[in-house]
């Protein structure tokens, strides 16, 4: 279906979709001003650095046993490319990204078109009809030539993510046992309400625990008010994501849109639990510039703002998330009913958000596309869309529905294929539907490219076990299917009221994970051993900084301390066996993650997280011996590890906090360093000669010091 549509539907489109994630859990704690770049960062740093870098008191002496080497390291650092309009041929910082992209050499690197872009990542937009299909790769083949030009000579995974969304289903809202059942779909609006202006809106809430954050689950429910369209106006979410650190045990959250811009975000903790599954009774009231959320009868918020005098209202559930709403009514002040329903005559008084439609702007970030979760098509038509993509670009074009073949001139070849991308979440797979999408997805790619490899489950929450126990136990695929690779995820969360002086609190979320690793690695020897594994997203989000359109500045040290994570992370993986580890993501900004970029997204030019990968590569490779600190490791101040390659030793030092520390190793005199600090920021990687037996590792610095023969 294209994005055209009636006059509501068009006024629900581009500019919403811009920042509906900004309602999503990741998208709290928005702030109106503008963000602060990479660059940006970097110029200050010198000038004025986010952090005191004051040494410890005393130094901490370490020792190495250079002979007791724990493993051979098999583990390649790498990094993903997720497809958005700034690596695009018109984007200023087209040019660069590739440069820099290239220079690093990188081996494993990932190709993700991903689904808030359709436009850039889904080849068949409409479902084939009258004799017609819409293959279309004119927007998408730019992008995977340049990406295939800066990656030559080195192993890539493409995963092309995103099925379709016509073959998807249910629709987002249904009625459901006498209410509103919605599963996504973000905003949709009463029919009538364009010109009300104070009135009660009231409604049994009933939010349920399908909301996923990485590895957070939560239950959120939202509502919308004097909203003339879906881009300007009022909401407000009943919660229990963990808004804050600590947590409280539920929250009211309002939010105030600005053509398209949620300029407001706040949450406020209640004095009781949100639950999923309960069903609380919500009375909004709106009165001249006064809004007032009662819960249960009890008044948990009271909002002044003069901004919108009018509109309608109408209910919004982010993808993932889902609710009942029961009981509704609209009140005037004099008691007149403006609106009741018990939804007993269906949808009929709404206009629910749009499904399957594609915004114009192929820019335009839309994540309302990924809906449903029910295939409404055989498995087969899933495989056979992937079979036509992929000889698209290795066989020189493919034969479509009707017969018609379609000519690429395109003979690619694909190392790896990645099937699909964190399917607990997306569309949230079940290990059964998504084993058999995988068994369908193989078989179908191998008549085309039958050297290629594949990658599997791609998990945004690897804590989930039965993923593994399911998709790795053979005896659950069909004969001859193979099973090369898994992967999974990880990012370390930073909440918007984490300071520099606080980020290192978030390392214990990193020994977190990496236990989970060792749960998985002990399912895979079990079931499947010899599969590989690359943990291809590996990174950190700031909350303030997510999906929000107008984040909150980012500080300068947040870059170096993410690399931080990432090299703490990378160096355990690789203890642990781990086959690769990729950096997520090349380029981000501004309403899609911007705080998980590798560059500055306003010149292309790098910034710590890529600095801190390029010095891996150039330090860690495979087939290094990987030794760990005998004595004197600091687990909350700093992490340690000595490597003994081509004949020379080497140690790795990961900062974990802001202040610098004094650390004594005998024979480290007349060493040279390699460190990526707040000084070299996104520069060129910095080096030091030392001149004692100790070296001062500056706060959130990642360095790597060779020892003298």
């Amino acid at each position: 279906m294209s994005s055209a549509g009636n006059d509501s539907d068009a006024r629900h489109g581009a500019g919403r979709r811009s920042v509906l994630r900004v309602l999503g859990a990741a998208g709290i704690g928005a702030a109106a001003s503008p963000l602060l770049s990479a660059t940006a960062a970097n110029a200050k740093q010198t000038a004025n650095p986010a952090l005191s870098s004051t040494p410890a008191a005393s130094p901490t002496a370490v020792t190495i046993n250079w002979d007791n080497v724990a493993r051979i390291s098999r583990t390649t650092a790498t990094l993903q490319v997720v497809v958005n309009p700034l690596i695009e041929r018109d984007s200023p910082i087209h040019d660069n990204v590739f440069r820099e992209l290239k220079a690093l050499h990188a081996d494993y690197v990932r190709f993700v078109p991903w689904y808030p872009y359709p436009r850039l990542g889904v080849a068949e937009l409409e479902p084939p009809a009258n004799g017609r299909a819409s293959w279309d790769f004119s927007l998408i083949d730019p992008l995977v030539e340049d990406f295939e030009q800066a990656t030559r000579g080195h192993s890539r995974i493409l995963n092309f993510s995103t099925i379709p969304e016509w073959m998807w289903g249910p629709v987002p809202w249904s009625v459901r046992n006498g209410q509103l059942h919605v599963n996504g779909g973000n905003i949709g609006l009463s029919r009538a309400g364009s010109s009300w202006t104070d009135y009660t809106f009231a409604a049994d809430v009933t939010p349920f625990q399908t909301g996923k954050q990485g590895n957070i689950s939560y239950a959120q429910a939202g509502w919308v008010i004097r909203m003339n369209d879906a881009d300007s106006g009022y909401g407000f979410l009943l919660s229990n994501y963990p808004y804050s650190s600590p947590p409280a045990p539920g929250y009211i959250v309002f939010v105030k849109f600005s053509g398209g811009t949620a300029v407001t975000v706040q949450p406020a903790a209640l004095p009781f639990a949100v639950t999923g599954g309960d069903t609380y009774h919500v009375v909004t009231t709106v009165s001249g510039s006064t809004l007032t959320v009662a819960v249960n009868g009890t008044t948990v918020d009271t909002v002044t703002d003069p901004t919108y005098g009018s509109g309608k209202v109408g209910f919004r559930e982010y993808p993932g998330e889902s609710a009942d709403f029961g009981n509704v009514k609209v009140t005037a002040p004099d008691g007149t009913v403006l609106l009741t329903d018990n939804f007993s005559g269906g949808l009929s008084q709404w206009n629910p958000p749009n499904f399957n439609s594609v915004p114009a702007n192929p820019s335009t970030i839309d994540f309302s596309y990924e809906q449903g979760t029910q295939l409404i098509v055989p498995i087969q038509a899933v495989a056979d869309y992937y079979r036509r993509l992929v000889s698209w670009y290795t066989a020189g074009g493919f034969t479509d529905e009707y017969g018609k073949f379609h000519r690429s001139h395109h003979h690619y070849s694909l190392p790896y294929w990645e099937v699909l991308n964190e399917v607990d979440f997306e569309h949230s797979l079940s290990p059964q539907l998504y084993t058999q999408l995988y068994d369908a997805i193989v078989t179908e790619i191998r008549k085309v490219s039958p050297r290629t490899q594949f990658v599997g489950l791609a998990l945004a929450d690897p804590g989930d076990l039965k993923y593994f126990t399911y998709f790795l136990n053979p005896a659950n695929h069909q004969p001859g299917v193979p099973l090369d690779m898994i992967s999974y995820h990880f990012y370390a969360s930073v909440g918007a009221s984490d300071t520099p002086q606080t980020y290192g609190n978030t390392f214990p979320q990193a020994d977190a994970f990496l236990a989970t690793v060792t749960k998985i690695e002990a399912i895979r020897e079990k079931l499947a051993p010899h599969v590989r594994t690359t943990v291809d997203e590996t990174g950190t989000i700031l909350s303030s900084a997510a999906t929000q359109a107008s984040p909150a500045p980012i500080p300068s040290a947040y870059w170096n301390y993410s690399g931080c994570i990432y090299a703490y992370v990378f160096a355990n993986l690789a203890l642990q066996g781990i086959d690769v580890v990729g950096e997520s993501q090349l380029v981000g900004y501004p309403g899609q993650y911007p705080s998980v970029s590798m560059v500055d997204w306003n010149t292309g030019l790098p910034n710590a997280r890529y600095r801190v990968l390029q010095l891996l590569l150039q330090e860690m490779r495979p087939g290094c011996a990987l030794i760990p600190l005998a004595s004197g490791a600091a687990p909350d101040v700093f992490y340690g590890l000595g490597v003994r390659s081509g004949g020379r030793r080497k140690l790795l030092l990961v900062s974990k906090t802001g202040s610098d520390v004094l650390i004594q190793l005998a024979g480290l005199r007349g060493g040279r360093a390699k460190i990526v600090d707040q000084v070299s920021a996104g520069g060129p990687i910095r080096t030091e000669v030392l001149t004692a037996d100790e070296f001062s590792l500056p706060g959130y610095a990642v360095a790597v010091i060779t020892l003298p023969h």
